[in-house]
């Protein structure tokens, strides 16, 4: 009787603990816990919820010193295992995990374009939380260069330069102050005085201003946020920019990928653009030595650096020869525009993830000018060439500050073509 008693105890018992591990290994509810990554240390929160078959996700992530809330994509649970993605900026990130009573473990992976740029993995606990937000790291994320040389030794304005409005109020990845300084530092000392806009566009705003420079733009606070791809501008504001630029202003629009592409692209078909609101790579035609096919390459001697007053400039110190862009989308303008950034028949456009939906990119640039009524525009596909960044633990020069290219010349050649100096 005693053996019986013991024996059942003991069957009770086992019933009881796999029945409690069962009930902590159901995904429902919130997941917490520390990430290590090539970037820096982080924290990882993912909340969980079924409606009947079908499952559902939010997070949060603390990595660079900031937290967000990136919209979860692709999920999906299978027994034990879970795989989800999130977009970061610029980034792709590629969760995968598995659970295991009430922890869940698992590695992340950052894609730009469709490289592999960086990694690392999570732990987390059911009801746990994440690490305290830790500051930025030196050298993680994406900064400006403190160290780019932005003078200009002989000015196309030594006094009472051009007016430029330079757009801040539209939830701008980059603005004067920011990722886009050395841009603004450079121009400056070219002559040319900018105003950081803080209003949304209208008659009253834009008066008095030659130039008006917007740079990524967004639907949302964050460039992850699922509404980042909403439209940046109302109806009114692009309809002002648009009266504005025929009456004799100049606008330089830079609209780079996804989401970006999205929420430019009412502005951009005032002036009959289009957007493809995807990636641009060029498996072909990209720059070698960081093997990213979406860092495509462009020079003069291939015939996509098209000839034109921009990429010639005033004399041949001026002449442009090679430009990198840094992972963008592609333009379609009117035909009475210049594609002067042409892309080769090589090049696609396709979304990050398994199901890319590519389609060809031939005909279409990065680069586009015309003339619109008595003003000039020019739209760019891709924003981070025309910056001077460092990217990584490696600080990478991203943009006008890499070695061996001429953007820092186009630049230059961009807004003196806006502003007149050239014809």
């Amino acid at each position: 009787m005693k053996k019986s008693i013991t024996l059942i105890s003991l069957l009770l018992t086992l019933w009881w603990t796999l029945g409690s591990a069962q009930m902590k290994s159901d995904p429902t509810g919130t997941w917490g816990g520390a990430m290590a990554t090539d970037a820096g240390p982080g924290g990882l929160e993912i909340t969980l919820k079924r409606n009947a078959s079908q499952w559902n996700a939010s997070m949060k992530l603390r990595l660079d010193g900031r937290e967000t809330a990136p919209a979860v994509r692709d999920l999906k649970i299978s027994g034990a295992d879970i795989s989800f993605t999130a977009d970061l900026d610029r980034n792709l990130a590629k969760f995968a995990g598995k659970f295991a009573g009430d922890t869940l473990k698992g590695t992340v992976e950052a894609f730009q374009g469709n490289r592999k740029i960086g990694g690392g993995t999570f732990a987390l606990t059911f009801g746990g939380q994440m690490p305290p937000l830790q500051q930025q790291q030196p050298g993680g994320g994406q900064t400006a260069d403190p160290d780019f040389n932005a003078k200009v030794d002989l000015p196309a304005y030594k006094k009472n330069g051009p007016r430029v409005l330079f757009d801040e109020a539209h939830n701008n990845f980059h603005t004067s102050t920011g990722r886009y300084k050395p841009f603004a530092d450079l121009i400056s000392s070219d002559g040319y005085q900018i105003t950081p806009n803080k209003e949304k566009f209208s008659k009253a705003t834009l008066k008095g201003h030659r130039i008006l420079v917007i740079s990524n733009a967004i639907g949302a606070a964050r460039m992850n946020d699922a509404a980042a791809g909403n439209a940046a501008f109302s109806e009114a504001e692009s309809d002002a920019v648009r009266d504005w630029v025929r009456a004799g202003g100049s606008l330089l629009l830079i609209a780079d990928h996804a989401p970006i592409g999205s929420a430019n692209q009412s502005l951009g078909k005032r002036f009959e653009v289009d957007m493809s609101e995807m990636y641009t790579v060029d498996q072909q035609n990209h720059d070698t030595e960081s093997g990213n096919p979406g860092f495509i390459v462009y020079t003069r001697a291939s015939g996509r650096l098209v000839d034109h007053p921009i990429t010639r400039g005033r004399n041949q110190s001026e002449q442009v020869n090679k430009v990198i862009t840094f992972t963008g989308q592609s333009l379609k303008g009117p035909a009475s525009s210049t594609a002067f950034l042409k892309l080769a028949d090589t090049a696609f456009d396709a979304m990050p993830g398994q199901n890319t939906n590519p389609a060809s990119a031939a005909g279409r640039a990065q680069g586009i000018a015309m003339k619109f009524g008595k003003g000039r525009v020019i739209v760019m596909g891709e924003a981070g060439m025309l910056s001077a960044q460092v990217v990584g633990p490696q600080r990478m020069p991203f943009g006008m500050n890499r070695p061996g290219i001429d953007n820092r010349q186009l630049a230059l050649n961009i807004m003196h073509w806006l502003s007149g100096v050239l014809k």
